[in-house]
């Protein structure tokens, strides 16, 4: 599976136009340690990008600290850490509120990756699954809130019954609408949340809630009105991963390395590692010089060697590397 990821990342990475890439250049030599915390997950990301900096700068190197996600952000603001490769969003406000109290403002954030597609790590993209027998084509983001919400800001109303999604056959029309998702309060449920819901906080009375996405996905397999989201990694052969509309009248986008890349696909999510960039000051020298390389051609086609996450397209990598001044 690993070398199935590779092969599409590489692949993307030429279709996607790598060549208009910036290649790395050095602006000035660094040396010492540029201290890094992270997960387990991302050893080998973190691996190749310390490999790919030092072939630039052999008097540097990484020296990480993988003890997992909830730890991740504090090294910042701690001083421990230069920086922190948290993958996933940030949960607003708990998890910027305590650097935020101590810095008096607040983290800055870079993309350095779009979020996978069949790997496990925890900012993979998450996909929408019904049963096979389902006839449903896609659903757009609102009918999805209609579905999984109960406030509904995106939809006009409740949607419990098949038949509100349109499904007319008279064995569709009348059989309710059995919701699956993981914990609320997960890392999955906050970015469905603020992606789908549009922030709001009132899910569908009748949500069931599983820590285990195999679980749900077994659920959905099984039974042909149950619906679940999870990492699209968790996909198998008994279960129908649905294309999704960003509005109804909007072409269906179904998820793939070049609509993660592009960010067609309406659940893309991004990786991000976070820095302490004081405002008014400049960037520690350091870690300015190795996001440059992680934001360069090389640094993404590492990103493509790795095959968890997906390389960021030319016009993103400018965007990110702007938020470096």
């Amino acid at each position: 599976m690993r070398a199935l990821c590779f092969a599409a990342a590489a692949a993307l990475a030429q279709l996607a136009g790598a060549a208009d890439l910036v290649h790395y250049r050095a602006e000035r030599a660094v040396a010492g340690e540029i201290r890094l915390w992270g997960s387990p997950e991302d050893s080998a990301l973190v691996a190749l990008w310390d490999e790919g900096f030092r072939k630039f700068h052999p008097q540097a190197r990484l020296a990480t600290r993988l003890n997992g996600p909830e730890s991740t952000l504090a090294s910042i603001y701690t001083g421990v850490a230069d920086i922190a490769f948290v993958a996933r969003e940030l949960r607003q406000p708990v998890d910027s509120m305590a650097f935020q109290w101590t810095k008096l403002y607040a983290p800055t954030t870079i993309e350095v990756a779009n979020a996978g597609v069949r790997a496990p790590q925890l900012a993979a993209n998450l996909a929408i699954f019904v049963n096979p027998a389902n006839p449903i084509a896609g659903l757009t983001l609102a009918q999805l809130d209609g579905i999984f919400g109960a406030e509904h800001k995106r939809s006009a109303a409740n949607l419990r019954r098949w038949g509100d999604l349109g499904l007319r056959e008279i064995e569709w029309a009348a059989r309710p609408i059995h919701v699956l998702a993981p914990r609320v309060t997960s890392i999955a449920a906050l970015f469905f949340r603020r992606t789908v819901l549009d922030n709001s906080f009132k899910w569908n009375e009748s949500l069931q809630e599983l820590d285990d996405e195999e679980a749900a996905l077994a659920e959905v397999a099984r039974d042909p009105s149950a619906i679940a989201y999870a990492r699209a990694g968790a996909a198998h052969g008994g279960v129908k991963m649905l294309p999704i509309a960003a509005a109804t009248g909007s072409a269906f986008v179904a998820l793939d390395e070049k609509s993660a890349a592009d960010r067609s696909y309406p659940l893309s999510r991004v990786v991000i590692v976070a820095v302490d960039h004081a405002p008014g000051k400049p960037l520690d020298p350091r870690v300015h010089e190795f996001l440059r390389y992680v934001l360069s051609a090389e640094g993404q086609a590492d990103v493509a060697r790795d095959g968890a996450y997906v390389p960021l397209l030319p016009h993103d990598v400018r965007a990110q590397r702007k938020r470096l001044d």
